[in-house]
């Protein structure tokens, strides 16, 4: 059995994509996973291939392409765009047609537009989606509520849940330290942040709480790695540095490569999710960032939410605050006083519940055997 998977938004080695879903796949067929970006490897199964388009929209005639050429038995889309490729896929090549949804994308894409004209692109761009949606064979979800809100009302067809949990032991491993992190491998971290660099997911909050800290902890040190998404954030973020007198505790990481983050992890002592609990799309996922941070053995600093509550507070392995900076200073003072011994008791049920629990190969069969029923039939 052959099977592409096609994202015109995601780089071939991408977590879930490749280390994940691609592998998974690979011991029951070939998997070949089609990118606009990253590395391409076309000599071990799962197999990358790199497609080369001006924007997103001219890739997905460079993923038809390829994918054309490929005549796979199975098409798996990952951006509602690539299920329009998909369709025509499944109707030149009579292949089975699936989608793997990551997010709220209808929300996401209603987020870039004032009201009340957020309301109205949510609904267009919904209506769109479940439309496409309707033309495929099957449905993976990260969680029930995606599925919920891509999918029509009436889909018959066989879906699946498949949360986007860390793969087990994900950092128990040695790499070269690439050049640019030299220097802050090398250095300790109170605190790491690992996400998009935006207002929404509280990165001034981190702050304006490092500037609360500062007087209890002198030697504070705060390592946030990721991209910012619009300059004015960036030019604000650089600002606040400045007039918050920072230079000394925080460190800013750009982006980088999923399987270069366990470096910097093991370097660090808590994680920190922060995020603006007014955003439905935010509060209602489970991120794979806070579980990564436990399968590195972080305890985590969250904001409070229904869904933080059940996994950080009831599992004891981390501290949920609301979402002010006074309010995450508490909770930080909480985790970086605790005593040695319990904090190495929070370490290892962080790195327990993701061993037991929240781990890939726990939901792998459940992935082969919707795959393998496709086969069959």
């Amino acid at each position: 059995m052959k099977i592409c998977i096609l994202t015109n938004a995601h780089q071939s080695k991408d977590v879930r994509l490749y280390y994940k879903i691609s592998h998974s796949l690979a011991k029951i067929a070939q998997v070949y996973l089609l990118c606009p970006s990253g590395i391409q490897q076309k000599a071990t199964n799962p197999y990358q291939i790199v497609v080369r388009g001006e924007n997103s929209w001219s890739t997905l005639r460079h993923l038809y392409d390829a994918a054309l050429k490929l005549k796979p038995d199975m098409v798996i889309c990952v951006e509602p765009l690539t299920v329009g490729v998909g369709i025509l896929l499944k109707k030149r090549l009579k292949c089975a047609l699936l989608v793997d949804i990551h997010e709220f994308y209808a929300q996401a894409f209603s987020e870039r537009f004032h009201f009340p004209f957020s309301y109205l692109m949510k609904a267009l761009y919904r209506g769109g989606e479940n439309y496409l949606n309707s033309f495929t064979d099957a449905a993976i979800g990260v969680s029930a509520e995606v599925l919920t809100a891509a999918l029509p009302l009436k889909y018959d067809k066989p879906t699946l849940v498949l949360p986007n949990y860390p793969v087990r032991h994900v950092w128990d491993y040695d790499c070269d330290v690439p050049a640019e992190l030299e220097v802050i491998c090398e250095t300790d971290f109170d605190l790491i942040y690992i996400g998009g660099l935006t207002r929404g997911r509280g990165i001034f909050h981190i702050l304006q709480m490092a500037s609360l800290l500062r007087n209890h902890y002198p030697g504070l040190k705060i390592l946030l790695v990721g991209r910012f998404q619009n300059p004015e954030d960036e030019d604000e973020f650089n600002a606040q540095i400045i007039s918050l007198n920072l230079q000394s505790l925080i460190y800013y990481q750009e982006w980088i490569p999923a399987e270069k983050v366990g470096i910097l992890l093991k370097r660090c002592k808590v994680g920190l999710w922060t995020f603006d609990p007014r955003n439905r799309r935010m509060k209602r996922a489970l991120p794979l960032k806070v579980l990564e941070y436990l399968a590195a053995g972080l305890p985590v600093l969250s904001t409070k939410s229904t869904l933080m509550k059940e996994l950080i507070a009831k599992n004891e392995v981390g501290a949920i605050c609301d979402y002010n900076p006074a309010s995450m200073a508490k909770a930080a003072r909480k985790l970086l006083e605790m005593p040695e011994t319990d904090y190495e008791a929070m370490r290892q049920r962080a790195l327990q519940l993701v061993d037991s629990r929240y781990n890939w190969e726990a939901l792998e069969d459940s992935l082969v055997e919707l795959i393998q029923a496709f086969i069959i039939s």
